[in-house]
């Protein structure tokens, strides 16, 4: 039996532009109502992600080398080689599938492990990457809207690189929904107009990345780098700063 490659996907952010089409086509093949947010002086809209928002684009308004610039990077789940939400999930409700996409399924019952105290969830506690602006630091699963509404359903979300596009029948065999049916390739990548995510074997995902960073260094980009570094993912990031720039943090 042939052994099934694990996928990995490449978020260049040289290539990306902000246009939010990845977050919109996640949320349309997901199915998700939209929020309600306010304007909070920054261009990024929803704050962060949330149950019904489970990939964001992040804007972040920073001084390089006393040189205004803005930053963008499309934050999401990044696949752990070894998801520490899976175990830590006491539903079993996580599941990680051959090609190594994690992801969580309707057993998924917040009420039934929510902390009471900090309101975080197991998954939430045990993910390595945190968004340390939210008070207490939130793991990526969420379980409520950014307005603090829980989704209808109470189930968990994040990320779950589009598993159900993979092979899929019904968009195969539809004529007329032509480039934005192709299975085999997460809604993100088909809405994306600049190629700014692909996806690959998981080992050509990391190299790809290591090379593209090479060329930027040699052209005008000298703090490029790769992200994360701490632990093996699914999804690797191409950055043009330092992670810390971007509100990030290795594991």
């Amino acid at each position: 039996m042939a052994t099934v490659k694990k996928k990995g996907m490449l978020i260049d952010t040289s290539k990306c532009i902000g246009c939010k089409a990845c977050q919109i086509a996640c949320q349309q093949w997901h199915q998700l109502p939209a929020e309600e947010t306010s304007f909070t002086g920054s261009y990024q809209n929803p704050p962060d992600m949330s149950s019904a928002n489970l990939t964001v684009v992040k804007f972040v308004d920073a001084e390089i080398e006393g040189n205004k610039r803005f930053l963008f990077m499309k934050d999401g789940c990044r696949h752990c080689g070894t998801p520490t939400c899976l175990p830590a999930c006491p539903l079993g409700a996580i599941k990680k599938n051959a090609k190594g996409m994690v992801y969580i399924t309707a057993a998924c019952d917040p009420s039934a492990c929510k902390d009471p105290i900090t309101g975080e969830t197991p998954c939430q506690e045990a993910c390595p990457f945190k968004n340390m602006a939210e008070n207490p630091p939130l793991g990526i699963p969420r379980y409520q809207k950014n307005n603090g509404d829980p989704l209808p359903g109470g189930k968990a979300n994040k990320c779950d690189f589009c598993y159900d596009r993979w092979g899929n029948a019904i968009l195969k065999a539809d004529p007329y929904l032509g480039y934005f049916a192709r299975s085999n390739r997460p809604a993100c990548q088909v809405a994306c107009p600049t190629g700014a995510i692909t996806t690959w074997k998981r080992g050509a995902a990391r190299n790809k990345a290591i090379a593209r960073v090479a060329y930027l260094q040699e052209n005008g980009y000298p703090n490029a780098n790769v992200y994360p570094v701490g632990l093996t993912t699914g999804v690797v990031w191409v950055l043009l700063e330092a992670p810390s720039e971007y509100g990030q943090v290795d594991a």
